[in-house]
């Protein structure tokens, strides 16, 4: 299932400025630089520039870093000195969530990493992840409950998203320890993902929206007056699954289902005894299914020859 994390931020506070955040994910594109410094032909040089990628809205390509800070570092209406200034939620895919994505975009096979996508096949690719985002921002937006004051969508969001193709090694994966990596290599396949930097306030700047708050969903009145507050990450991670699979068309196996993951990870010994006699049933019954497809139509096509 496609992991959506709602971070308070990447290492760093959140309740000053998004500079440091919204320059530490330029990271790709300086590296992307460097390689255009080792090259000597043009047409390499603008093949590495084609690579880049930039910030997105629900509504806008190409942005630039220095729009991202200024608009995120001025949707503060007020919030005080220490009150957290905006978020960074990341979109992680499975590795078969993304090769399914790359089915749907080209006829390659076993493609090894992003490199072996054309232009064309790389610009597609980068723009199916970018609607999917979208569709799970508008998810973030009702998740919050709060449609009732103007918050239905990811367009009365104010929010910056930016693909990254590559992922490193750290010193504490099992591949550095064991020296079968270094730390700071890339690891190796497809391993594209989206971080996004999220105002705390929405467009109007009336609402404060918190993904991180532990309460899920909570009706308060004060003053006789009545609002909604809360924010169930699970629901929301449920919610982008179920855009996924229809955005993509992807027929999603029972083992992959996040509501049977968290089963399998945090549930009693008898409800994963359960749930996995459950998914080898379903799993059995499926396979059949194809077996007598396959079998019928094999014998209805021999019928036809005769």
């Amino acid at each position: 299932m496609p992991i959506s994390k709602p971070h308070s931020t990447l290492g760093a506070t959140n309740t000053s400025s998004c500079v440091d955040l919204a320059l530490y994910l330029e990271k790709e594109n300086n590296e992307l630089d460097l390689l255009q410094q080792k090259v000597i032909s043009s047409l390499e040089k603008i093949a590495l520039e084609k690579r880049k990628q930039f910030f997105f809205t629900h509504s806008e390509n190409n942005i630039s870093t220095n729009e991202v800070i200024s608009t995120i570092d001025n949707n503060i209406k007020r919030l005080g000195k220490k009150d957290a200034k905006y978020f960074a939620p990341t979109i992680n895919f499975s590795p078969q969530e993304l090769k399914h994505i790359l089915s749907t975009i080209t006829n390659k096979v076993d493609i090894e990493n992003v490199w072996a996508l054309n232009d064309n096949e790389y610009i597609s690719f980068n723009d199916k992840i970018k609607e999917y985002t979208k569709e799970i921002m508008s998810n973030y937006a009702k998740n919050f409950n709060r449609a009732d004051k103007g918050l239905k969508t990811g367009n009365d969001l104010v929010y910056f998203g930016k693909i990254e193709h590559f992922r490193k090694f750290k010193g504490t994966d099992e591949e550095v320890l064991n020296k079968t990596y270094k730390a700071g290599d890339f690891k190796p396949g497809i391993n594209s993902h989206v971080h996004l930097i999220v105002s705390r306030k929405d467009k109007t700047q009336r609402l404060k929206l918190t993904p991180t708050t532990k309460e899920r969903s909570t009706t308060r009145s004060i003053g006789g007056n009545t609002y909604h507050v809360g924010f169930d990450r699970m629901n929301w991670i449920n919610m982008n699954e179920e855009s996924f699979d229809n955005f993509f068309q992807y027929k999603r196996p029972e083992r992959e289902k996040f509501i049977n993951q968290y089963i399998l990870k945090k549930g009693s010994p008898i409800e994963k005894a359960s749930l996995l006699n459950e998914i080898e049933t379903k799993e059995k019954l499926i396979k059949n299914t194809i077996k007598y497809d396959q079998n019928h139509t094999h014998n209805t096509s021999k019928g036809r020859s005769r």
